[in-house]
This record gives structure tokens, C-alpha cells and sequence, in this order.
């Protein structure tokens, strides 16, 4: 496993950080936010950044689809 710091921005700013141990970028944003994500878009506020001991960086961003109850 290797040690990943994982960063959560909104923006430009980083609003947390976090390091932990993965496999892989894309396992270590998923254990930090216990959710899928995606390689990001350019255009995602709301994104991950993942470094890796390397030095490399890779971009995440969440599935920000708002479900509509339609019930209400």
C-alpha cells in the first residue's frame, strides 16, 4: 500500500485534508469519502485532490446529480 494525501476543495480552497493508505488514487479518495467518484471535470466546484508519494497529482470529483423527489 502507499501513503496518499487526499484534499477536498470547493474551488481553489481546500476546505480538509486527509492521508491515508491505498492501493491506488482513485481507492484512496474512495476510503476518505465513502463514495464513487469520478476522474474530474473541469467544470466540478467540488472536486479531490489526490498526491501521491511520487509527488503525482490526480483529480476526483463526486456524482453531484441532484435526485428530484418529485413526491413534494
Amino acid at each position: 500500500m502507499v501513503r496518499y494525501h487526499v484534499g477536498e476543495l470547493y474551488g481553489e480552497e481546500v476546505v480538509t485534508s486527509l492521508d491515508t493508505d491505498a492501493y491506488d488514487a482513485l481507492g484512496a479518495v474512495e476510503a476518505v469519502t465513502g463514495k464513487v467518484v469520478y476522474p474530474r471535470a473541469v467544470q466540478q466546484r467540488h472536486w479531490f485532490q489526490v498526491i501521491d508519494e511520487a509527488g503525482s497529482i490526480h483529480e476526483f470529483s463526486l456524482d453531484e446529480l441532484q435526485i428530484v423527489d418529485f413526491a413534494k
